[in-house]
């Protein structure tokens, strides 16, 4: 009988809920996908260092909008000599134009789409994901979503900031410079409205925060965990919807981001070079995305939170049962992609 057959034969899968939200999942850990049956050909393509038409590229300053900040090695605004670049979303999702108070449609609520939407330009060179990049550079990546955090935080209008990536076709990237995005909105997403109910019952319940709790859990067992270092601790999602779903957990509890110092910015900035590049050695240099997960300013229980980021590698696709019914079927156990990803190299 062929090995396939044989896993399948011997399927058995389990419900598993997300000790925060609550959420189930099912890992269909009998399907036994191993990495190889992820990887897509054509996901990547050869690149030059430079593109001439790439609005994000040096000497191209004048094809975005104006700058709102810059980590600089000298030039002028809007000029050739940065090393990150932040500039307003051309085509932004939120605008800082509008009003900000709600207005009734019939039985509706709507209001304008208030906020503001920028793009993190990465790199000045064309063809590197973030965890090719020299060590510097990712640091310097860090650093300006640190400044960026900062700078929208401040504004009461503004309930809450997302820092997110897309990385590759599958995941939405629209422009192959390496870039990421912010988008700061009026009102607070309800997956992190979820998580912060979750922290906050865990903590009137048990008297600690959720997440170093399972920090704790994830460090004693070692099953999930992909690596560790001073100041953070890398696992794969008990729980995760996607197959290789990776948390990033800063061991100090912090609730917000910009709560870093700069001993666990540089650390960060290890952290995401090492776990994307094993990402991309195990999985063929798959498309994907990941967010900063952290909690707004003027949040209630906001002690019970603690800041993270999650990865998702886009290596399946949704169906009608998850579609229909919001649980995810995830077709890799964590333990399994834990232990491909610790004895994962990235790509030469």
């Amino acid at each position: 009988m062929p090995e396939r057959a044989r896993r399948e034969a011997d399927f058995q899968p389990e419900l598993r809920k997300n000790l925060v939200t609550r959420e189930w999942v099912i890992i269909a850990k009998g399907r036994g996908r191993r990495p190889a049956d992820f990887v897509r050909e054509g996901e990547s393509e050869v690149m030059r260092v430079h593109d001439d038409k790439c609005p994000f590229c040096p000497g191209n300053e004048a094809k975005t909008p104006p700058e709102v900040f810059a980590i600089r090695d000298g030039g002028r605004p809007n000029s050739s000599g940065w090393t990150v670049r932040v500039v307003p979303n051309k085509f932004a999702a939120l605008r800082a134009s509008g009003s900000d108070q709600v207005r009734r449609v019939g039985l509706h609520s709507a209001r304008d789409g208030f906020g503001a939407h920028e793009v993190i330009i990465e790199s000045p060179d064309h063809n590197k994901d973030l965890w090719e990049m020299e060590l510097t550079q990712i640091e310097a990546v860090v650093e300006c979503y640190w400044q960026r955090y900062l700078a929208y935080e401040a504004r009461e209008t503004l309930q809450h900031v997302l820092l997110f990536r897309n990385q590759g076709r599958q995941a939405g990237t629209s422009l192959v410079h390496p870039h990421s995005q912010l988008i700061a909105g009026p009102v607070m997403p309800h997956q992190l409205q979820v998580e912060l109910q979750g922290g906050a019952a865990y903590w009137e319940y048990l008297g600690r925060c959720v997440y170093c709790a399972l920090i704790d859990d994830e460090k004693r067992s070692g099953e999930r965990v992909v690596m560790e270092t001073e100041h953070f601790l890398a696992v794969t999602a008990f729980a995760g919807k996607y197959p290789f779903e990776t948390w990033i957990l800063p061991k100090r509890h912090a609730i917000r981001f910009p709560a870093m110092n700069e001993a666990e910015a540089e650390d960060l900035a290890r952290v995401l070079k090492d776990v994307l590049g094993r990402l991309a050695g195990c999985l063929g240099r798959p498309s994907y995305n990941f967010a900063i997960h952290s909690a707004p300013t003027a949040e209630h229980n906001v002690r019970a939170y603690h800041w993270h980021i999650e990865i998702f590698p886009r290596i399946t696709t949704l169906g009608g049962f998850e579609l229909g019914s919001d649980i995810y079927i995830n077709v890799v156990a964590p333990e399994d992609a834990a232990r491909y990803l610790r004895e994962s190299d990235p790509p030469s």
